[in-house]
């Protein structure tokens, strides 16, 4: 039942119904299908997937894609076509595109011509800036345009070729608004063979005017070019009511793309727009109970209660009503936080405070109990924290993002630009998909030897592909990568038996660097280093499970991850394989001996066989890749900077600290300094506080930090601290559990939890 709960769920979300909705399907580039996709979906997932295995869910999901069916067999496709052409010199293109543009009279693939092969976009709401317009092929070239490339941006003056049709209700007027036209103009032609010629008129008032509307209703032909030029571009199809009113929210009938086959269901259209309206609010409801359901399990499960509730929803207060105090708190010892980011951190802060507070001044230790407390610190912070950057990022959503020129994340853009719309395409029942040939643009991937790290440029292509040429989903998989790996941090911590109050502070502790300290400028930035950390933590947490539970489908579970993480930073190589060893950690904590490891490893010898063999086989396979591509057998170019540059190498104070010797340490630095360097005289000297800390995490820190004696680790500090910060974590929870129980600290204290 599950299985099919997931495909039907998926059928429903993901099918194009043609007509503009709140859930229209792929791809999904409106605000509530973003939103819904990128973060309730995902969040009702982590925390309830068995929904979609109850029989009410399983029938619900089939009469919704019902309805979604017979919208694709039946409605017509609302919008309009709009192609891109460059209108540019090839002197002019050079410095702006990474990539080979149309020659001639040829317009611009998009994202969106993914989706409908017709077009460079479809027009289904107003476009109000120049960055609503399909733009993906705009990425500024280092040392051809200015440092931030506004330069390059402001130069442009593409020709906008717009084709549809309008079905304009009875009384009403149609005008068009487009700001930052040089010339052009549109021609109407109704059913009567009339034909007008409709100037764009520039602002509200002009669109007001008689000259600049169509003489009469019912459906017309539209069909123009427009030159665009200068910062501020529009385009934005208009009603004028009888009041005179102009109004750009046209609803779900008035746009549309082809005008027979909208003759041909011109008497249903009422039908299909009710439909429509039906099955967004299908969605919304199942949605909403999917929810409900889910409060009640937990609640059942004394998971989910009054203080998680209260205490969740002052994480996400906070930074709203104490948002201007902590501005002029931060500009009381001189800092900007241009981000914002550190509001939420010093949320993290106060709640956690509060909650350990609560507890131990109602003597209630039911939320610091081991069971589930992972699930505990997703609820306690997770609402806030998607909450908010969904807030802070929601004005990008359906628009193409200012990708600075030289840096990686542009780099990014480019090669996921070159895999999705460089591909083959072919025509199926209801879209569009790719088509992947040997040696074409999916496998080559901007690169016949990779330079930069393989994988990310994949996911980056996917989130655009799904999601439009906005970076809003690229932005939240940060933000869920941060997320996952506190939850993660909390129940790895009892998984090792230590304290539940360990686990809740230490998943503060990541939580609080992320958004306080330097790390706030990785969230959201467009580089690889969130993503990779996940793999590697998921690897883990997989390990771990596979210690005490057995089954090798968690240590194909685990290889999986390792591999992923491996593919997205090819410098972990040495610390996914270092994992391992936690696979042959003891489950009380004794026998932490080297011996004891021994013993353990000719137990269960077959599964680290088979994790380091996975991880051999990935290597193996980009190194084919790349010899098969680009005549060169080996993980990377052989002419790689990091090769045949003259960088300093080895730089581990940098790693560890984010900071120049011999600058000193931040807070954060000399926590992930401390929190490595215990792991790391644990292998050899056992003193009390270091009696049964796990040696593997000292095993996957040399993983970690020895290939950086021959690597460079310049440039987006502190990058190379992403994937340590966790397992730094980790190695302070080990200690601050040894020092305390010890010392009996927590329970001199008054405080009780398992």
């Amino acid at each position: 039942m599950l299985v099919l709960g997931v495909i039907l769920l998926g059928g429903v979300l993901v099918i194009p119904s043609g007509i503009a909705a709140y859930f229209d399907g792929l791809p999904w580039v409106n605000s509530t299908e973003t939103l819904a996709l990128s973060v309730v979906v995902p969040f009702l997932v982590a925390l309830g997937w068995r929904f979609l295995a109850l029989r009410i869910s399983v029938l619900s999901l089939g009469a919704l894609l019902l309805l979604k069916v017979l919208l694709v067999v039946g409605s017509p496709a609302s919008g309009w076509l709009v192609k891109m052409y460059p209108n540019m010199t090839s002197e002019e293109l050079s410095t702006i595109t990474f990539f080979k543009m149309p020659e001639g009279d040829r317009w611009i693939r998009t994202y969106a011509t993914s989706w409908n092969p017709q077009a460079s976009g479809v027009l289904k709401k107003p476009w109000t800036e120049k960055l609503d317009f399909p733009l993906d092929w705009v990425l500024p070239i280092y040392g051809r345009c200015k440092t931030t490339g506004q330069n390059c941006f402001d130069a442009l003056n593409p020709i906008i070729e717009v084709n549809g049709t309008i079905l304009l209700p009875k009384g009403n007027k149609f005008s068009i608004i487009a700001e930052g036209v040089q010339e052009g103009k549109f021609w109407a032609t109704n059913d009567n063979n009339e034909t007008f010629a409709l100037l764009p008129a520039k602002n509200l008032n002009e669109a007001g005017l008689k000259q600049y509307q169509l003489p009469k209703d019912g459906k017309w032909n539209i069909s123009g070019k427009l030159t665009y030029k200068g910062t501020n571009w529009s385009l934005i199809p208009t009603l004028v009511l009888d009041s005179g009113e102009v109004v750009s929210e046209l609803g779900r009938d008035i746009l549309w793309q082809n005008g027979s086959d909208l003759t041909e269901s011109l008497g249903m259209m009422g039908f299909y727009k009710v439909l429509s309206g039906v099955l967004d609010f299908g969605i919304i409801l199942f949605l909403f109970a999917w929810a409900i359901w889910v409060a009640r399990v937990l609640a059942k499960a004394q998971i989910l209660n009054l203080p998680i509730v209260l205490f969740s929803f002052l994480a996400l207060s906070i930074p709203v009503v104490f948002g201007p105090l902590f501005i002029r708190m931060l500009a009381s010892i001189g800092v900007i936080d241009v981000t914002k980011y550190s509001h939420l951190g010093f949320s993290v802060v106060i709640v956690s405070l509060g909650f350990a507070l609560w507890a131990f001044w109602r003597n209630d230790y039911l939320n610091f109990q081991a069971e589930r407390i992972g699930t505990r610190v997703f609820l306690l912070y997770g609402p806030a924290i998607l909450i908010f950057f969904s807030n802070i990022w929601f004005p990008i959503i359906g628009k193409w993002w200012f990708w600075s020129p030289g840096d990686d994340w542009t780099s990014y853009q480019d090669f996921a630009r070159k895999i999705i719309t460089g591909s083959e395409w072919i025509t199926s029942w209801y879209g569009m998909g790719p088509k992947i040939t040997v040696g074409g643009p999916w496998l080559n991937g901007g690169e016949s030897v990779f330079v930069m790290q393989p994988l990310y440029r994949y996911f980056v292509g996917i989130y655009h592909w799904l999601f439009g040429q906005s970076a809003f989903a690229q932005h939240m998989a940060d933000v869920w990568c941060i997320l996952g790996a506190a939850t993660l941090i909390a129940s790895l911590i009892v998984k090792f038996r230590l304290s539940a109050f360990i686990a809740l502070f230490a998943s503060t502790i990541y939580l609080v660097i992320n958004f306080i300290s330097s790390f706030r400028y990785h969230i959201g930035r467009g580089l690889v280093e969130n993503h990779a950390m996940i793999f590697m933590m998921l690897a883990v947490w997989f390990l771990c499970r596979s210690r005490e539970e057995g089954g090798y489908y968690r240590i194909i579970l685990a290889t999986l991850c390792g591999i992923l993480g491996y593919w997205m930073r090819q410098d972990h190589l040495g610390a996914i394989a270092g994992l391992a060893f936690l696979a042959l950690e003891s489950a009380d904590g004794l026998k932490r001996e080297w011996n004891g490891y021994w013993e353990r490893f000719k137990l269960h010898w077959r599964r680290i066989l088979l994790y380091w063999g996975g991880g051999i086989l990935s290597v193996l396979l980009i190194c084919y890749r790349n010899w098969y591509l680009g005549g060169e057998f080996f993980p990377t170019g052989t002419k790689h900077p990091n090769f045949t540059g003259d960088f300093e190498r080895g730089k581990f104070y940098l790693i560890l600290t984010g900071n120049e010797w011999p600058t000193f340490p931040s807070i954060t630095g000399i926590l992930v300094s401390l929190g490595v360097f215990v792991a790391l005289v644990a292998l050899v000297w056992r003193p009390k506080p270091l009696a049964d800390f796990p040696r593997s995490l000292g095993v996957v820190f040399i993983g970690l930090l020895s290939p950086y004696i021959f690597l460079w680790t310049g440039g987006y500090q502190p990058r190379f601290s992403i994937h340590i910060l966790p397992l730094a974590i980790l190695s302070w929870a080990f200690l601050l559990n040894n020092v305390f129980n010890s010392n009996n600290l927590l329970q001199r204290l008054g405080w009780r939890s398992n």
